[in-house]
């Protein structure tokens, strides 16, 4: 009984960390940014155009972008920018032993 106890309060106390973000388009480039409307528009690596709006309005005065710059866009399950990080912002991905053969 002790035991049951014991694990029901281990599994009760582990908790699942996931980011917020649904959706990282990495190695996006910056086409237009809407104050007004609080948008921003890229165009993924993979050449798609997406216009969504920005979660936070200050997102956009705390990290200025401009036009054509290379960022990392994160977007949450509503299709709202949640996070937007410039590529000197960003940590390089470390390589695996398969990269390297």
């Amino acid at each position: 009984m002790r035991m049951v106890l014991m694990l029901t309060l281990f599994s009760m106390s582990a908790t699942i960390t996931t980011s917020d973000a649904a959706t990282v388009f990495s190695g996006s480039r910056i086409i237009a940014v809407d104050q007004g409307q609080r948008t921003i528009t890229f165009k993924t690596r993979e050449g798609e155009t997406w216009t969504l709006p920005v979660t936070d309005p200050e997102l956009l005065n705390r990290k200025p972008i401009a036009k054509d710059e290379q960022v990392t866009i994160e977007i949450d399950l509503n299709d709202q920018i949640i996070n937007v990080a410039k590529a000197s912002e960003t940590r390089p991905v470390p390589r695996t032993e398969t990269e390297d053969r």
